[in-house]
């Protein structure tokens, strides 16, 4: 009952987010899984060093990497089917994290204020760029 209610929001989430941002959004379930996941990785990378730093956001950031793990696991069934190994997910969303935290790197520890600046501005790109799939 539980996952059929899960799936159901899932689905109206995904009908939603389709209407708004077509071409923002994977139209294969390869891509929506990948997306997901990259998206759940990012968002708990930043969520792991907002916490660490006792800031506020980190609350929000969690919540937002729960709603893509929500989506991922409304999505991964039609992508198992697709072919897609069951091992990818992870590697996905590892890639995700690890991407954001190295521009977290580059942007606290690096000497150079243009590299610095340069690596806040492209997480906050992509980080954004997940927000722009679920809200409006």
């Amino acid at each position: 009952m539980i996952k059929t209610a899960r799936n159901s929001l899932c689905g109206a989430v995904l009908i939603a987010v389709t209407g708004t941002y077509a071409l923002a959004l994977p139209t294969t379930p390869h891509e929506q899984a990948e997306v997901f996941a990259i998206c759940s990785g990012r968002f708990e990378a930043i969520a792991t060093r907002q916490k660490a730093l006792k800031m506020p956001e980190a609350a929000r950031s969690k919540h937002i990497k729960d709603n893509f793990d929500l989506l991922l696991e409304a999505t991964l069934p039609a992508a198992l089917e697709f072919g897609v190994p069951e091992s990818m997910p992870e590697q996905w969303r590892s890639g995700g994290w690890v991407e954001i935290a190295g521009l977290l790197a580059d942007e606290q520890y690096s000497f150079d204020a243009r590299r610095s600046r340069l690596a806040r501005d492209a997480m906050e790109k992509r980080l954004d760029d997940c927000r722009n799939l679920i809200f409006s």
